[in-house]
């Protein structure tokens, strides 16, 4: 009790130290500025932001991890440093950042960060990590902290209006327009988590707000965006990506030890020494991603083995989560609130899993959530359980919610495209087959990557025909309508150029320095290069960029470019589908491409200069984000296909089981 005192004071000092050297002097420069007394409560006060910055500081310095249920703890205490790492080849592959401390020099260097990576990297934690620590280590030269959670805004909630409804909690006269001047003046650092969490519905609009809202912000301020993969991040170009560096298996380890912080027993000792006996290489990748740490951790806590499979790990989290109820208020073992036992109590949550995923998304207000319990009530119709009832089971007994404010949200995204993924695959039998569908023909497939992820371990012969078999068919469409007739040189080159030119249209390369100078030009001249119609905006949104020595290649993104991450799943599931692009040029010619224009290129650019044919595919390497130097294998690719479609006609020709 005591050193929470002591922290609770000593971070109390930290904010009023940074309110008072940075927030201070910028509000009375402001106010003079606009010549408004210092006291008039349109103009911030510092008490407003030492009040949101103690109150942001004790939400993202205090977790619930969904490792150790109905517990909450410091961050550091159960953070493992992770790593970020720059892909751009143009400049260095192993520029890295370790985030034991605030990246003052990544931010500073860049300005505009984005982290972009998959489900269960831990981003939201990187996010929330930084923050703290710059209010830990009162760390004043990058400017003032702001915390925006991007799910919560939408076409009626600007991301400025979201700040002022933070900033607002002790004067709620504060100007929106003074807000944006006052920010205009600089010394702010936004964190910005989340992007992937906005509704598909709102995306567009709100993808403009922020852009408007950076660009208003002025050149003084800093940015760091989190997000998942998403096509809209395109729009972000002027922000340098970064990925997570995989945990290492030391890593992995410590991280499982930190979550015996709440157990009597240790567990991670058993489980470490189980992983150490060379029975479970098959799981190792999963020791590279912090949630299925986390959910190995819970799964063998509860039933000392180790799943095998994703969905496995899933499963067995569910059960340890429903059936580690304490007693408490005189509840027999087990029992629900709803009354539900564990399996029925899965088929509501497989019900509400999918709705989440298609239609509201990972938060909501409580009338929403309740809607859904409700709908999900009628479709399990011979079930009969209270709605708020089922709520507080969730939040309580069965913690796979929690609350953020007056919203609720899953404690992890992935749990619901879990429960999505057994909906289709168990419930709705009937329509499966228009349900996948349509997700693979969504222009927001990738909304839906990591439920398929998790579905092609489920219903491997659903994914195949429906999914896979759809993909590896356009490729085989795409390869044969562009193959050449004739070719000079190695035919591996020509399958390596059509098979990295799959995700999007061929389009032109320039020299480094004159894309810089192309793409930050106001007036663009060449703006028929892309598509005659577009607008600036658009042609950026559409475009992928290689670097490779000096050399830029941008490809405008077509249809085809949604499905890239849908590869990359592929790839991830079966390799043997692929190939990599590992042949460069041993020398380039300094004196290509030399005057300022972008040169268009094609599938044969290069044909007669084996050079200049290799630093195109280096290229067009790095200009796919995802996939980098792999591609299908056209005899591969047209061997699965007959093998789908033996399986599909197989499964139509069974017997017929039912008895006579």
């Amino acid at each position: 009790m005591i050193t929470e005192t002591v922290a609770t004071v000593a971070t109390s000092t930290m904010i009023k130290s940074l309110v008072d050297e940075l927030v201070i002097p910028q509000i009375k420069k402001f106010s003079k500025k606009c010549r408004l007394a210092y006291n008039d409560f349109m103009i911030p006060h510092g008490e407003q932001f030492e009040e949101y910055l103690i109150r942001t500081y004790d939400k993202y310095n205090s977790v619930n991890a969904l490792a150790i249920p109905n517990s909450q703890f410091k961050l550091k205490e159960i953070y493992v440093t992770q790593t970020l790492v720059k892909g751009n080849r143009y400049e260095s592959e192993d520029e890295t950042y370790k985030i034991n401390r605030l990246p003052t020099g990544l931010i500073k260097k860049y300005k505009k960060v984005l982290i972009i990576d998959t489900a269960g990297m831990g981003k939201s934690t990187i996010m929330k990590y930084m923050f703290v620590d710059l209010i830990d280590n009162c760390i004043k030269d990058v400017g003032i902290p702001i915390f925006i959670e991007l799910n919560r805004l939408n076409k009626n909630r600007t991301i400025l209006s979201e700040i002022q409804s933070e900033l607002n909690s002790l004067s709620k006269d504060f100007d929106t327009d003074l807000l944006l001047s006052f920010i205009q003046k600089g010394g702010f650092v936004f964190f910005m988590d989340g992007y992937d969490e906005i509704s598909i519905a709102d995306r567009n609009e709100v993808t403009k707000d922020i852009q408007e809202f950076i660009s208003k912000a002025g050149t003084k301020n800093f940015y760091i965006m989190a997000s998942r993969p998403e096509d809209g991040l395109a729009s972000f170009g002027d922000f340098q990506s970064l990925g997570i560096q995989p945990l290492t298996k030391r890593e992995a380890f410590e991280l499982l030890t930190k979550y015996d912080i709440s157990h009597h027993k240790i567990v991670s000792k058993e489980l470490i020494k189980e992983l150490n006996t060379g029975k479970y290489t098959s799981i190792d990748e999963y020791l590279v991603n912090p949630l299925l740490v986390s959910l190995l951790y819970i799964a063998f806590n509860y039933k000392a083995e180790i799943p095998l499979k994703k969905h496995q790990f899933y499963r067995q989290v569910y059960d340890a989560l429903f059936n580690s109820h304490k007693l408490a208020q005189g509840q027999k073992p087990h029992e629900k609130r709803s009354g539900l036992d564990i399996d029925d109590f899965n088929r509501v949550l497989r019900y509400i899993g999918y709705d989440c995923l298609i239609r509201i998304g990972v938060q909501f207000d409580k009338d929403t959530i309740l809607n859904t319990i409700k709908r999900a009530k009628e479709f399990c119709e011979n079930l009969r359980f209270s709605e708020s009832n089922f709520l507080k089971d969730l939040m309580t007994s069965v913690p796979l919610f929690t609350k953020d404010g007056t919203d609720y949200k899953w404690a992890h995204k992935s749990l619901m495209e879990y429960f999505a993924a057994r909906f289709i695959a168990e419930d709705v039998k009937e329509k499966q087959d228009m349900i996948l569908t349509r997700i693979y023909d969504n222009d927001h497939i990738y909304k839906y990557i990591n439920m398929l992820d998790i579905y092609y371990d489920i219903d491997y012969k659903g994914f195949s025909r429906y999914i896979l078999l759809p993909l590896l068919e356009m490729f085989v469409k795409y390869h044969d309508e562009n193959y050449p007739t004739s070719f000079s040189l190695n035919k591996d080159l020509l399958e390596a150029r059509i098979g990295l030119t799959f995700h999007f249209c061929l389009a032109g390369i320039t020299r480094h320095d004159y894309f810089v100078n192309y793409r930050n030009s106001s007036s663009n001249k060449e703006q028929s290069f892309f598509n005659e119609n577009a607008t600036t905006e658009e042609r950026w949104r559409g475009t992928s960029y290689g670097y490779y020595d000096q050399f830029v290649i941008m490809g405008f993104q077509n249809q085809k470019k949604k499905y890239d991450q849908l590869s990359w799943l592929i790839f991830m599931k079966l390799p043997k589908l692929f190939d990599q692009d590992k042949a460069k040029p041993e020398k380039i010619d300094k004196n290509l491409y030399k005057e300022n224009k972008i040169y268009k290129i094609d599938i044969m650019t290069g044909n007669d200069d084996i050079n200049l044919f290799q630093l195109i595919n280096a290229l067009l390497s790095d200009a796919n984000h995802i996939l980098d130097s792999y591609y299908f294998n056209y005899a591969a690719v047209k061997k699965h296909i007959e093998r789908i479609k033996k399986d599909i006609e197989l499964s139509k020709q069974q017997l017929d089981l039912l008895p006579c």
